[in-house]
């Protein structure tokens, strides 16, 4: 399922012919083509007609071809599109392929490598972005067409015979305008066939991906990165400040498909020893895996980051730990770009990280053995997790204990045991107190006894230990850890962390890199690790083609002391710091902590770059505050990277807006690669219904532009209505107010009382946002001298419940001739205005 519910949309095509940009002879050809694979036989076969029109916003342009093949759910309705701004080029499918007529099977892999075949020799581009539109339900089926549908292996072989014909290199990117896609199967799959492949790991709801916000973006220079990012946060944002609507949570990621290769070796080792490990810890894969994020109704798609990490905290053996935490590096360094919003009340995905993979609790379903992964130990995993296994053994007796091997102290740690069961190896791991493994050993054992192990650390401290051991098929059948086990060498350990560089500017901030002429220091700490003191330490620190001692007499065991160095005069460019440490100590444990370097860059005055990015955090609605209507503060991340290596700095943010809008930021300190910080803008309540796009400006110390962005404010429309009437000679002035911020329709009515006449000159009428249109009641006449009641009442069609009425009182004095039937008075009241927030305010296509 691709999107959540129906929205019926009239759209009217228009046809635009245009001559094609392609290669013919030396002629340049476009930066990019844009293929789309739209299957829309389907119950989404409005939003075909729907996504195009936002593709013609855009238009095939000097660096941009736009080519589609359409398939709604009516007979005879597919087409090939050449998309031009505002129109289409039609192609008679026969041309394609002589054997297709005007109903093809989206469903058939052929289909797929014949439009790409075709799209790419008539509208060729250096760049070619696939994207396969329909119902997704991940490793599964995609393309939905009746029964037929694709099957990623058809999709890779689609794409290999396609390459083969034309002899394309690889795509740029195969993105999925589908749920469920952003699978490690599916992207692994497809590695050979794109540099990129993008998926949504949980649902896409109906309105998909917003074409017409991307496509502008497609231009020459254009990096895979920079490509990524647009696909990944113009999808995301879209939803997450309100211009579109959705009924769930959205996910996005763009893997690169190079890296894809280290995730598969990761996984297979993290498989491997999972599946070793079966017989003891099924309980507690079992726990990792229900509480690693899901995805709507699919339990067994799992965030594969979000799993190595639940299992590395559920599993207490090193070697798992170290596997899993593998993985979750391999994958991080995959995801080119990823984001997610959570919608409120909505299935959370705030631990997505652009990968799924197919985690049944009852074995993989027939298909899945049709994939690559087939071939990964993740495919043996899933089936034996499925059936279980029972260990068949298990220790009868062990004793870990600290032990003095001749030198006057614990020196080392000794493991002595007995265990019942056929066992062929031992896995023993030490641990430092920060889960680091600092000894191991694999053994074979046999007999029933484990005897007369040592292992021995490099440091004082609090170890554990853990001891596994394993049958002749490699699964492990008992572990145990011990935990809390103290070794004392007696010996000192010096330990220089690295210089910091830290400005004084209303305090004293570390920063990487600074900017000449800054007020900072170098300062630096020694510690002394070891469980003695260490005595007569000299501290040189080069730096500048110069050196600086400094002299301790002590550092007690545990302690610390410092060292820092302010007046000197830094030169422009890269700046190198070194520390060595040396003591009279005759014996040190690790002299490798004795020596640390760092670098820094002092800059001249310049402007400084950021790349900028906004993440709304809510969305506008309507609030009444003690009977006032007024728009909320739009709160906003304001995401700051650097475009560059420089020095830190002071932000100031400004925002072009709107007359009568309200904008919010403080100062940012900027002395990392990224910051984020909180910026607010709040819409005047008078402002028209629609999308605004907001130009954030930044400003960096030296009063130097430094780069820009653009917020998006959605302001929803509401609906109201004024109506007063006075009298004007023998007339009465009818005032209707669309006190709304959006077009509306309203129908004005009046009930009189018998004997009274009066005419309307209008009675249905369209007005703009706070638009105002004058009515005249004419024609007024009265059967005798008394007051008469009039009731107007004014109804928007639109919203029924926005309504006003005036009552008024009209007194007739039909005595006098020269007076007969004139109106004498008119008592007119004022109807008051009713505001009501109208929660969804679809996606406008223009």
């Amino acid at each position: 399922m691709k999107r959540g519910h129906i929205i019926l949309l009239a759209l009217m095509l228009t046809f635009n012919i245009n001559p094609s940009i392609s290669a013919i002879g030396d002629e340049v050809i476009p930066e990019w083509g844009f293929y789309v694979y739209m299957a829309g036989d389907n119950t989404l076969y409005e939003e075909v007609d729907d996504d195009l029109n936002e593709m013609k916003m855009v238009g095939s342009n000097e660096n941009l071809e736009i080519v589609a093949l359409t398939d709604q759910a009516f007979n005879d309705d597919s087409h090939a599109y050449h998309i031009v701004k505002h129109g289409f080029e039609e192609t008679p499918l026969n041309l394609i392929n002589s054997t297709w007529n005007d109903e093809l099977d989206m469903g058939n892999g052929d289909t797929l490598r014949d439009f790409m075949i075709w799209a790419t020799s008539e509208y060729p581009a250096k760049n070619k972005i696939l994207i396969i539109w329909n119902h997704g339900s991940g490793w599964e089926k995609v393309a939905e067409d009746g029964s037929s549908f694709l099957t990623v292996p058809e999709i890779r072989v689609a794409l290999e015979e396609y390459r083969q014909e034309t002899g394309d290199s690889k795509l740029t990117m195969v993105g999925f305008d589908a749920c469920l896609m952003g699978m490690f199967e599916i992207a692994y799959e497809l590695k050979e066939q794109a540099d990129m492949v993008h998926g949504s790991e949980a649902y896409e709801p109906l309105e998909g991906w917003t074409y017409n916000n991307l496509l502008y973006k497609l231009k020459k220079n254009l990096t895979n990165y920079e490509l990524a990012t647009h696909v990944v946060n113009d999808y995301i944002e879209s939803y997450r400040n309100g211009s579109v609507y959705t009924s769930y949570s959205v996910t996005a990621a763009v893997v690169d498909t190079a890296k894809l290769q280290n995730i598969w070796n990761k996984l297979e080792n993290f498989s491997s020893e999972l599946n070793t490990i079966l017989p003891v810890y099924k309980d507690e894969i079992t726990t990792a895996r229900e509480i690693t994020q899901r995805y709507d109704q699919n339990p067994n798609y799992r965030d594969l980051h979000d799993l190595a990490t639940n299992i590395r905290h559920e599993i207490p053996m090193a070697d798992v730990k170290e596997f899993a935490k593998n993985l979750e590096l391999a994958i991080d360094e995959a995801v080119i770009a990823e984001d997610h919003w959570q919608k409120p009340e909505k299935r959370a995905v705030d631990r997505a990280h652009g990968l799924t993979i197919y985690f049944p609790e009852e074995g993989p379903k027939e298909g899945y053995n049709h994939l690559l992964i087939k071939n990964n130990s993740w495919f043996r995993f899933i089936n034996e997790y499925n059936v279980g296994m029972e260990s068949s053994g298990k220790f009868e007796s062990l004793n870990i204990t600290s032990v003095d091997t001749g030198t006057g102290y614990n020196d080392s740690v000794l493991i002595n045991g007995t265990y019942s069961g056929i066992v062929e190896s031992a896995k023993i791991r030490l641990l430092n107190s920060e889960g680091f493994v600092v000894d191991k050993l694999n053994a074979e054992v046999s007999g029933g006894e484990i005897t007369e192990i040592y292992l021995q650390p490099d440091k004082s401290g609090n170890y554990s230990l853990e001891i596994g051991i394993y049958e002749p098929e490699g699964y492990l059948i008992d572990h145990l850890v011990e935990k809390n086990l103290f070794i004392n060498l007696q010996l000192p350990d010096l330990f220089a962390e690295k210089p910091r560089v830290l400005i004084k500017d209303g305090g004293y901030h570390e920063v990487e890199h600074i900017q000449f002429g800054d007020n900072f220091s170098l300062n630096g700490d020694i510690k002394n690790i070891g469980t003695i003191a260490s005595t007569n330490i000299t501290a040189t620190v080069y730096y500048g083609g110069t050196e600086t001692e400094f002299f301790y007499d002590s550092i007690p065991a545990g302690g610390s002391v410092d060292w820092e160095i302010a007046d000197f005069e830094p030169s422009v460019g890269p700046n190198e710091i070194a520390v060595h440490l040396i003591s009279e100590d005759p014996f040190e444990i690790d002299s490798d902590n004795n020596v640390t370097q760092t670098s820094f860059e002092v800059f001249e005055t310049k402007p400084h770059e950021y790349i900028v990015k906004m993440e709304n955090i809510n969305v506008l609605e309507i609030q009444n505050i003690n009977g006032e209507y007024s728009f909320p503060w739009l709160e906003s991340f304001l995401v700051i990277q650097n475009n560059q290596i420089q020095s830190w700095d002071r932000i100031t943010v400004n925002a072009d807006i709107i007359e009568g809008w309200l904008f919010e930021s403080e100062e940012i300190w900027h002395i990392s690669e990224e910051s984020r910080a909180l910026v607010k803008i709040r819409p005047g309540i008078n402002t028209e219904s629609g999308d605004y796009r907001i130009k954030i400006e930044l400003t960096d110390r030296n009063g130097l532009y430094a780069g820009e962005g653009i917020l998006t404010v959605n302001v929803p429309q509401y609906y109201g209505v004024g109506l007063k009437a006075e009298k004007s000679g023998g007339e009465i002035n009818i005032v209707v107010t669309n006190n709304g911020n959006g077009k509306d329709t309203f129908k004005l009515e009046k009930t009189l009382e018998e004997g009274f006449t009066m005419l309307l000159t209008e009675s249905y009428f369209k007005l703009d946002a706070f638009e105002e249109i004058t009515v005249k009641g004419v024609g007024l006449e009265s059967n005798e001298s008394r007051e008469y009641e009039i009731q107007l009442n004014v109804r928007s069609v639109g919203n029924e419940n926005i309504s006003a009425e005036v009552n008024l009182i009209v007194k007739v004095n039909n005595e006098s001739s020269e007076e007969k039937n004139r109106l004498m008075t008119v008592i007119f009241g004022l109807g008051g205005v009713l505001l009501v927030t109208y929660i969804i305010r679809q996606r406008q296509i223009q």
